[in-house]
């Protein structure tokens, strides 16, 4: 009689516990998120509660041998039971007490799947709370989801959860092919996480998994021959890092499939870095590389040194003044409006705006140049008086059209006004791939994708696609950065380099084949750095990720661009270039020192009409004392030289003109 009240409570406890535990758990946000790039090789794993690495496990990609070792030696009757196996819980009661002690447990994968969800104290009370549990994820979860769960969710020791980060951690490999070794300890560690930890206790683990072999000898799963050769394998003593490398593009991927390429990511990767760590003062960069034809970003490095101050601020999300690097625009907008073409003449002189006086970068001017000319060699005042046709309100709402959304000039609330031209507003590296990419999609813009199942968005016209084919054209004529003057056949690579106020932001952006790469050099905190120029700072480093889609014209004959980059070092150059003042300009006699640039990897000595040109500061400075036409000579040292005729005039030579082309 006394059984029945027993039997009675046993049943309501049952009834009770059934409804009252919570339902079935959901992983979609407890799995470490991972980014892959297109072809689904890892970039990056995020870690999820208290640092811990948890994969998502997926059956078809784990080895089925570990499978079934697994099953018949923690659960043999798995795919039989309804989470509880009676029949185990009989052997154990009878092995423990027959033992005086416990030296069996009874549980069940299922069952202890509910323990890693929400531990609890091993008493009996408990034992009844995760029978109830599992017998409700067996009728809601098939075997398969149930075996997933439990191999992602189980743990190997440290921080590692599930099989899928454990054979990547201890093995250095996916659980895709497996030795009987690799098998045995992966069924060991989990039997005493801690105390078999390879890389601590090497001894234990090397025990635990020889006994696991031997159970599986005794399973049938192996023969004894097979056995011993595992026995004598070593266990790992060190764990392997996982792919981490990308913490900032998968702030902003996500995770999953991404549109990256890993080998363009590593290779970008490695430029910036190298160059970082090259500078004699701490500065940062970023690049980006996007596919012009699908706008697929296929390289996003927002950092090249994680050491250096903001060294973990994705730099190709922070908004910046763009430099010069809009002017392009600015001309196909007045080029669709028929302003001017490419050929037309404008005026190079000293010119207000109202209150507003631009001055060149140089604080040189050159008469009368050709737009291509202008936007080839930055000058500001022309692209200002571009600007103020075209209007400055316009191109804002052009470019915001596109994308892009200036935010107003930098440190300035009232607007950029014609500034804008000369980097008066705020965007960042992803507006300029926006802008760019368009330039390259015959003037077509349209937003960047991520994920290669993105939607395309929705398609603006930026500029007519003749107009982006000309203004490209221009861009390839741009001066090659310093150290690349044997590289001018790259006739591929069209880009516009950008400096900012106060030397805070270097900036290089263009197309080269198929592909448009943005970079920026400077420091995240916005602290200037005195002299560097985008040419000079951003301009190699863009010519260094860009040349590999380029290609190159010799003769008639395109040739890859890897092949030439070898190969056009060896051949002989031309000589020295003279970068400025170029030939056919005007420059303005205004009582100081006309610097001269010139491109050569030798030592040249520089003269005008044949009297040797000083150097002044490590510079090549000469004053015009009379207007008039002159030759400017460069000589290497090989005796090999170029030069470049300009015309010296006055201020009452040149016209202090409203903002109107001449």
């Amino acid at each position: 009689m006394r059984k029945k009240p027993l039997i009675l409570a046993g049943v309501i406890a049952l009834t009770v516990g059934w409804f009252c535990l919570p339902t079935l758990p959901d992983d979609a946000d407890t799995v470490s998120s991972v980014l892959r790039d297109r072809s689904g090789e890892i970039l990056h794993i995020a870690s999820v509660e208290d640092g811990r690495v948890r994969l998502q496990a997926d059956l078809d990609r784990i080895d089925p041998a570990y499978i079934e070792a697994l099953i018949a030696i923690e659960d043999q009757r798995f795919y039989s039971h309804m989470g509880v196996d009676p029949l185990a819980i009989g052997r154990a009661i009878k092995s423990n007490f027959s033992a005086g002690e416990v030296v069996s447990g009874a549980s069940t994968l299922t069952q202890q799947l509910g323990r890693q969800y929400e531990p609890r104290p091993r008493t009996l009370p408990t034992k009844m709370i995760e029978a109830i549990e599992a017998v409700r994820f067996d009728l809601r979860m098939s075997k398969d989801e149930q075996l997933e769960r439990y191999l992602t969710r189980i743990s190997y020791g440290s921080n590692i959860e599930g099989i899928e980060a454990a054979s990547r951690i201890w093995l250095g490999k996916s659980p895709r092919y497996l030795s009987p070794d690799e098998i045995a300890l992966l069924l060991a560690l989990p039997q005493s996480p801690e105390a078999r930890r390879p890389d601590r206790n090497p001894v234990a683990a090397k025990t635990g998994r020889d006994r696991v072999l031997d159970r599986m000898v005794t399973g049938g799963l192996l023969d004894r021959d097979t056995a011993i050769m595992a026995k004598a394998q070593p266990v790992p003593t060190q764990k392997r890092a996982l792919p981490n490398r990308d913490i900032l593009a998968h702030q902003t991927f996500g995770g999953g499939i991404s549109t990256l390429n890993a080998s363009e990511q590593a290779r970008v990767a490695r430029h910036l870095a190298d160059w970082t760590h090259k500078q004699p003062v701490p500065v940062n960069a970023a690049a980006m590389i996007i596919h012009v034809p699908t706008r697929e970003v296929l390289a996003l490095v927002g950092t090249g040194a994680r050491d250096h101050a903001g060294g973990w601020i994705d730099m190709t999300d922070r908004v910046r003044s763009p430099g010069s690097t809009l002017k392009p625009f600015i001309y196909a907008m007045a080029r669709d409006d028929g302003t001017l073409d490419m050929d037309s003449d404008m005026r190079d002189a000293p010119t207000r705006f109202g209150s507003y006086r631009p001055e060149n970068f140089t604080r040189r001017y050159h008469g009368t140049v050709t737009v291509r000319e202008a936007l080839q060699h930055s000058l500001n005042v022309p692209a200002v008086t571009a600007l103020h046709a075209v209007g400055a309100e316009r191109f804002r709402a052009a470019l915001s059209a596109a994308g892009p959304e200036a935010r107003g000039r930098v440190g300035d609330t009232k607007g950029e006004g014609l500034a804008l031209a000369l980097g008066g507003t705020g965007l960042s590296a992803r507006d300029l791939a926006v802008l760019y990419t368009a330039l390259g999609n015959g003037g077509e813009a349209g937003p960047l994708r991520f994920k290669p199942d993105a939607p395309e968005g929705e398609i603006y016209r930026l500029v007519s696609a003749e107009t982006a084919k000309a203004v490209t054209e221009a861009l390839r004529g741009a001066p090659v950065p310093k150290g690349f003057a044997n590289m001018s056949g790259i006739g591929r690579i069209a880009y516009k380099t950008g400096t900012s106020y106060g030397f805070r932001d270097s900036w290089a952006a263009g197309l080269a084949g198929e592909y448009a790469v943005i970079v920026w050099t400077g420091r995240p905190d916005g602290a200037p750095r005195p002299g560097a120029t985008g040419r000079g700072s951003a301009a190699p480093l863009l010519f260094d990720i860009a040349a590999p889609f380029a290609d190159v014209v010799r003769d008639g004959t395109t040739i890859d661009a890897p092949t030439a980059l070898k190969s056009v070092a060896a051949q002989t150059d031309d000589g020295p270039i003279i970068l400025f003042p170029s030939s056919g300009t005007e420059v303005l006699q205004s009582g100081r020192g006309l610097s001269i640039s010139v491109d050569s990897e030798l030592p040249v000595q520089l003269f005008v009409s044949g009297a040797p040109v000083p150097r002044q500061g490590g510079l090549s400075v000469w004053t015009p004392d009379a207007p008039g036409f002159y030759r400017v000579s460069a000589i290497d040292t090989k005796g090999r030289s170029t030069n470049a005729d300009i015309r010296v005039v006055t201020r009452d030579q040149l016209i202090d003109a409203p903002p109107q082309f001449r």
